[in-house]
């Protein structure tokens, strides 16, 4: 029987052996067929979107990978790498599962065909030549068109369709909200006023900052546009300056072994061919992050637009950027002409103390604090890219109060800090930065750290609208309580306030009578902790049902946020972009919890009887004096 096994086995192993290779000849078959058509998509695709450009001694983020893996990995794990990727089945956070998505002006599509991404869009060439056209907006003709780039891939997520005109990119008009995971038009993700569905592109702004070196490529009317960038996303290059001298000085083993020892004996000597902004002066330092993380405009748009920055790593801002300041705080007589065709301009970036009001500018903020001025705190004081926590690049060791006590010890200890902030040291409000870098400047969907660093000032607040930090923790305070306690701790003279400042709590008067901008912050501080435990849980929840029906859709966004955060709230479903009907019904049920709920805080500045009544006529009084000039926040 043992002779008979073995031509079968053997037979039964050619079998296997040969199903094996025919499967592995259908699989390259297979694979072979569509070579082609994957060739031919990604050559599609490239053709979209900006024209990779190594120039100028750019090389591309790629060659610094074999000398420099770990910081080429801690870069990887970077935002700033995923801000804007070549579209991709990796790169989309977003499900293209086939759903329909209802916009102003019709009902869009997503779908996913193979690896590719495709939406129906009204076409945005249309559209623009209907609003240069300045005929009113109709429904359009609806075209597919296929996703070729993203933008973001930490808070939201944008996409970008190619269109007839070179490599210019429109932005699909609904964005991704990931922690969310919902669809949402892009306009309820900004802080301007509800006017229905503009057209982005992406090479006229979004390329200054998204891309390393980034060129629009504008040339004569009637030219197509012909956007260049080194790499997309912020690379090596964009903070360390152009790598070609660096590589060919090192290119041999032999060189690169000789500056390793010259480092081990001196760790101070830098290497001329490239930058390090960690050896930079502290202005020069800042200057690396604010080329993007400023408030500032060119001082030659039209080269830019044809020619690229003219920015490069080490050097300072001036004079291709310049920084945007207040009239009040600085002198531009080249803002006349800015101010003369936009009005809106200042008031877009900056509050009317002079502060910045947006994020991303954080050097504009930087720049105008004492310890900038007068000392040496730099970006990089607080922050590092490598090996830093991704989310805000804060350098390890400086969660805390470490960045200020290395320049002012004498609040080092927690005795020290709480006989200072007079609060708890082991309190938020003991922390440096929320009492000197509040969060009062906006952007997507939520509210950050100023980073301009500044103290405490009510009157600031009654005259400029800026939030104070007393007041954004002690929401349901007036603005005269926090300057009387100013005053009795620090000796600083109580100005005199009136009206609401003496008689509501700011919270409550820039939450209903407040300008867009104001209500957002204030919408976002009632879900922040710190604030809830300053102020007290439950009082903010009627105030944020009205908020529901605000007329600016982040504002909304950012109160239905802050409502199921509160306890009692945590299971609503709160859709801030639902029709009004629906919100309305929401807020009818936050409204019966909290009558409910048995809040009888009877504060007169909260505006309530001594029985913890509200009095009607003073909220709708109130509310009847809200500030509605429109808030255009250009983040």
């Amino acid at each position: 029987m043992e002779g008979v096994r073995r031509p079968v086995a053997a037979l039964a192993g050619l079998v296997v052996a040969l199903v094996a290779l025919g499967a592995a000849a259908l699989a390259i078959a297979g694979r072979a067929e569509r070579w082609p058509r994957e060739a031919a998509s990604r050559a599609a695709l490239m053709a979209a979107t900006p024209l990779r450009d190594a120039r100028g001694g750019y090389l591309g983020s790629d060659r610094c990978l074999a000398c420099h893996p770990g910081e080429h990995a801690s870069w990887s794990a970077t935002y700033h790498r995923t801000m804007t990727q070549v579209a991709s089945p990796t790169a989309i956070v977003a499900p293209f599962d086939g759903r329909a998505l209802v916009g102003v002006d019709g009902a869009y599509h997503v779908e996913r065909r193979g690896d590719e991404h495709w939406v129906e869009l009204v076409d945005p060439e249309w559209k623009l030549a209907a609003a240069e056209s300045g005929e009113p907006l109709r429904a359009g003709p609806m075209v597919w068109r296929r996703v070729v780039m993203t933008t973001g891939s930490h808070h939201l997520q944008v996409y970008w369709v190619a269109s007839a005109d070179g490599r210019r990119l429109h932005a699909f008009p609904f964005s991704y909200l990931i922690a969310e995971a919902r669809w949402v038009p892009n306009e309820s993700t900004l802080l301007r006023p509800p006017e229905g569905d503009a057209v982005y592109t992406w090479n006229q702004v979004c390329i200054q900052c998204h891309a390393v070196a980034g060129i629009p490529g504008e040339g004569d009317d009637g030219e197509p546009l012909r956007s260049r960038a080194v790499e997309l996303g912020i690379a090596c290059e964009a903070c360390h300056g152009p790598g070609s001298e660096h590589v060919a000085r090192h290119r041999a083993p032999l060189d690169r072994y000789r500056q390793h020892l010259a480092h081990a004996a001196d760790p101070g000597a830098g290497d001329p061919t490239i930058v390090n902004p960690a050896r930079l002066d502290h202005r020069a330092a800042s200057a690396v992050c604010g080329q993007c993380h400023s408030a500032a405009v060119f001082a030659d748009e039209a080269a830019w637009r044809r020619e690229g920055p003219g920015f490069r790593p080490g050097e300072q801002l001036a004079p291709g950027l310049r920084l945007v300041r207040h009239p009040a705080r600085a002198d531009a007589p080249w803002l006349d002409a800015i101010l003369e065709e936009d009005p809106g301009f200042i008031e877009g970036r900056l509050w009317g103390d002079g502060m910045i009001r947006v994020i991303g500018r954080e050097l504009s903020g930087l720049v105008e604090s004492p310890c900038y001025q007068r000392g040496e705190l730099s970006c990089l004081s607080c922050h590092q890219l490598h090996g830093a926590d991704p989310n805000d690049q804060l350098a390890p060791g400086m969660e805390g109060d470490a960045a200020c006590t290395g320049c002012h010890p004498a609040y080092a200890s927690a005795a020290a800090a709480a006989e200072h902030s007079h609060h708890p040291a082991t309190s938020a409000a003991s922390r440096c930065y929320n009492c000197h870098m509040p969060h009062t400047t906006y952007g997507l969907l939520k509210a950050s750290r100023s980073h301009e660093v500044d103290v405490p000032d009510p009157l600031v607040s009654a005259t400029s609208g800026r939030p104070n930090a007393c007041n954004l923790c002690h929401l349901d305070q007036t603005l005269a309580w926090s300057a009387e306690h100013l005053d009795r701790w620090y000796g600083r003279p109580a100005p005199a306030l009136e009206g609401d400042a003496q008689e509501v709590a700011a919270g409550l008067a820039w939450a209903l009578a407040g300008d867009a901008s104001q209500r957002a912050l204030v919408a976002w501080h009632m879900g922040w902790g710190p604030a809830r435990a300053a102020a007290g849980e439950g009082w903010e929840a009627p105030i944020l049902a009205l908020l529901l029906e605000d007329p600016y859709d982040a504002v909304r966004m950012i109160a239905a946020r802050s409502i199921v955060a509160l306890p009692g709230y945590e299971d609503l479903e709160v859709d801030a972009v639902a029709p009004a009907e629906r919100r309305a019904a929401v807020a009818a049920e936050i409204r019966r919890r909290w009558a409910a709920s048995g809040d009888r805080r009877g504060d007169p500045q909260l505006l309530r009887e001594a029985d913890g009544r509200p009095r009607e006529a003073a909220l709708a009084e109130l509310l009847a004096r809200r500030d509605q000039r429109p808030i255009d926040l250009r983040e």
